[in-house]
């Protein structure tokens, strides 16, 4: 009889280990299908923020930032361009620099935050210039130094595409309005410490594909 009753008791607590076990193992098998729907939709929606490189007109090269909003389901997005370079010549004090920064709206036409896109902005170029060996034009003065500040701002408008994932590529192409300035001033200094200011027009003197204000950009970057 004891022998009976201790079989049973053992067949019990087979079966309720059974049971948990069953339990359990549902429990992971809705957990794992939890976890799965949950990474397949994550990894099913373009990642909102983009940080990458353009190399191009009239930024030569920097950085930019992407953040695709949730407005106008997912297809309105906010960009900010910040370029700064400086050079100098070995052989004398010629040189010179600039920052370009830009910011506006992106909207993508196709898709939430990727394919084609419109972009209107804001552009505001600053740089300046050092020339030597420059000659006076009103008397005799040579040998002197050139001193030209470049400033410009401009309304942005560019078609532009991304394309790719966690890994991008965007090409940009657009015009800024109004262009490069006409006219430029120059403040030359002499030896013998007299100075005098000059102009030149940059019609004569700027490449045309920069003094239309033409926009060409290629990006790369990262989307997280």
């Amino acid at each position: 009889m004891n022998h009976l009753n201790s079989n049973t008791k053992q067949q019990k607590a087979e079966n309720h280990v059974l049971t948990c076990s069953k339990k359990l193992y549902n429990y992971k098998s809705a957990l794992l299908i939890l976890c799965l729907l949950v990474s397949s939709a994550l990894f099913s929606q373009e990642k909102p923020i983009r940080i990458g490189v353009k190399l191009g007109l009239p930024n030569v090269i920097g950085g930019n930032i992407e953040y695709v909003t949730p407005l106008l389901n997912k297809r309105l997005a906010v960009t900010i361009d910040y370029s700064s370079l400086s050079g100098s010549s070995a052989e004398d004090d010629a040189g010179g620099s600039f920052t370009y920064f830009a910011g506006g709206l992106n909207y993508y036409f196709l898709k939430e935050g990727k394919g084609l896109y419109g972009n209107l902005g804001y552009g505001s170029f600053n740089g300046n210039a050092t020339f030597t060996d420059v000659d006076s034009e009103v008397g005799t003065q040579t040998n002197g130094v050139s001193k030209v500040a470049i400033s410009y701002k401009s309304v942005n408008l560019m078609i532009g595409a991304k394309l790719g994932g966690l890994f991008y590529f965007r090409p940009e192409i657009g015009f800024a309005l109004p262009g490069f300035p006409d006219d430029i001033v120059e403040n030359v200094t002499f030896p013998d410490g007299s100075t005098e200011t000059q102009s030149f027009s940059s019609n004569e003197d700027v490449p045309g594909i920069i003094r239309s204000g033409f926009i060409f950009n290629i990006g790369i970057g990262f989307a997280f």
